[in-house]
């Protein structure tokens, strides 16, 4: 009778047992597909939303920035200069506060913001150093400047790859072009928003248009 009742006892044990183990399982499942619809809504809202709603500054500021450099036309240096420390700097800085405020919580998403934030730091520091070689009519700066501005791109490019990635893993379809910014290729429709120019024609320019006037 006892080792009968201990026989009894030993399956119920093992009943409960095997019941916490399907129980633990399947909130393991649980927790796993919350935590991947996690990445994914925030991944729409980062991509869909939050990005679009800031880049506004930074394309204006572009626009601006690139309207001194229209074609045909002789690069005005003193007013790019007033306009670079009085408007489109720091119009520019905003747009960075702007990015970097935005608030995520996944690992996959907060990559996503640190790509974007460097790119579009990267081409704020480029911004920042033509400025200072119009100012100083220095060369060298000119072409570190460039030189700045294509590591912006290449970031960016990095980021966009890196978006159409995790959309991908996500099952996210994404409509039309991810971001407009300075970064995007030669070429494009966006190409006057959001490509900057060689600054190295802000001077070029300017010194063709002294020497043929003396």
């Amino acid at each position: 009778m006892k080792r009968r009742l201990l026989i009894t006892m030993m399956a119920v044990a093992l009943a409960f047992s095997l019941t916490g183990c399907g129980s633990k399982k399947e909130e393991q499942t649980t927790a796993t597909t919350e935590a991947a619809s996690e990445v994914k809504d925030e991944f729409i809202q980062f991509v869909g939303t939050d990005i679009p709603k800031v880049e506004k500054d930074e394309e204006d500021v572009m626009n601006k920035y690139n309207a001194y450099f229209a074609e045909g036309t002789s690069v005005d240096t003193d007013a790019l200069l007033k306009d670079l420390s009085e408007n489109l700097l720091p119009k520019y800085k905003t747009f960075l506060d702007s990015v970097k405020s935005i608030e995520v919580k996944t690992d996959e998403v907060m990559a996503l913001k640190d790509q974007y934030y460097d790119a579009m730091n990267t081409q704020y520091e480029a911004l920042q150093q033509v400025e200072t070689a119009v100012k100083d009519k220095n060369k060298d700066l000119q072409t570190e400047a460039q030189k700045m501005l294509s590591d912006a791109q290449s970031k960016y490019t990095a980021y966009n790859d890196a978006v159409y990635a995790l959309a991908q893993k996500e099952n996210v379809t994404l409509n039309g072009e991810i971001a407009t910014t300075a970064t995007s290729e030669a070429g494009s429709t966006t190409e006057a928003d959001t490509e900057a120019i060689d600054p190295s024609e802000a001077m070029t320019d300017e010194e063709e248009t002294t020497e043929a006037a003396q």
